[in-house]
């Protein structure tokens, strides 16, 4: 191919990801708009972080023993 040619793809798949990533950043900043309810919510689960070994994590710890 032609550096022209090489030029015009890429310029083209530039503009496409730009495009692409201001649609994504438009629709998080709609999406983050939610209610208060919602991010109280979020805010008691993170409190609630840390390690918690449930029957699951100790299942794994089982089977991965050597």
């Amino acid at each position: 191919m032609t550096d022209k040619a090489n030029l015009k793809r890429r310029q083209f798949l530039l503009t496409a990801g730009v495009g692409g990533v201001s649609a994504a950043a438009a629709v998080v900043a709609v999406k983050s708009g939610g209610s208060d309810a919602a991010k109280t919510d979020t805010a008691a689960q993170a409190d609630q972080g840390g390690y918690r070994l449930t029957e699951h994590v100790a299942a794994y710890y089982r089977t991965a023993r050597v």
